[in-house]
This record gives C-alpha cells, structure tokens and sequence, in this order.
C-alpha cells in the first residue's frame, strides 16, 4: 500500500578471525491500524538482503571464491527469511509494553569444495551460531531503544494533532 516503507539497512555483521560478513538488507514496514486495545502493531519483513565480506584481503578473496560472490552470476548461497510483528499492549496501571514476535531463518549453502577442508563442521556451525547470536544480542537493545523512540515520538505527535 502507500503507506508502506521500505529501508535497507547494513548490519553490524558477524565477526569471524580476519573476515567480518556484512549485510545490507531492504526491509518492508507496515504498520497495523487494527491492533490490540486501538493500539497500531508494526510488521516487518525481510524484502532481500545482499552479503559481502570484509577484512584480510586473503580471506576477503577466499570468501568471494567459494561463494562465487566474484563472479557475475548471481548464486543462492543464502536464502535468509525474517518476519518481526511488535503490538503493544496495555497494562493494568495505565503504562504499556511492547510484545515482538520474530520468526529468522538462515539457511547457508557451503560449497563441497569448503566442505572438505572443514576440519570439524559441528564446531564451525556452533562457532558461527554463536557469532550469529552475539550479533543480534548486541543489535537487539538499541534497535528496541530506537522503536521505542520513534514510538513515543509518533504517539506525542497524534495527541497534539487531535487537540
């Protein structure tokens, strides 16, 4: 609808020794007039994103060959799914609390050629996971802080405009 908006956004990416693997993701917001109590609820979603890395220029070069990220072609070596739905919701004494629901999915295709010089593909999958979810703990609290900013500054703005 018009009232739609898009945003990309670059992640803070997930770290690894001598590579860091950035993000820019184009984001799809809506925001739901019928929510819970009158209240609006927001709805975000994953439009498509585009990695690339940085770092040692070795590493750098090596990411690229076994993505194919070095070639025209563009390949499905991640296919990455995200749904966010926040609401607020009214609380006994008067004040209110926002409820996130978020649904990630990260799917990575590794080349076989990767595959085999892989020592121990159990550690390298829990060593990423756990890059994975350092990233997003230190994303989630300011991203939260920021919504719960432009909220308040929307809510200010709706009480001047209907006096």
């Amino acid at each position: 609808t018009p009232d739609d908006l898009f945003y990309d956004v670059t992640t803070s990416g997930v770290r690894f020794p001598g590579l860091q693997i950035m993000s820019i993701a184009t984001i799809g917001t809506k925001v739901i007039k019928e929510g819970h109590a009158g209240f609006p609820a927001y709805e975000f979603v994953l439009i498509r994103d585009a990695t690339y890395a940085t770092g040692s220029r070795v590493f750098v070069w090596f990411f690229n060959k076994v993505t194919g990220k070095d070639k025209d072609n563009k390949r499905e070596d991640q296919a990455t799914q995200s749904l966010n739905r926040i609401r607020v919701l009214p609380i006994e004494d008067g004040s209110i609390e926002f409820e996130c629901k978020a649904n990630l999915s990260i799917n990575i295709k590794i080349p076989a050629v990767l595959m085999k010089i892989i020592p121990n593909k159990e550690k390298a999958e829990k060593t990423g996971g756990d890059s994975l979810c350092a990233t997003l703990k230190g994303d989630i609290p300011c991203a939260l802080s920021g919504f719960r900013q432009e909220y308040m500054n929307w809510r200010n703005r709706s009480l001047k405009s209907s006096t």
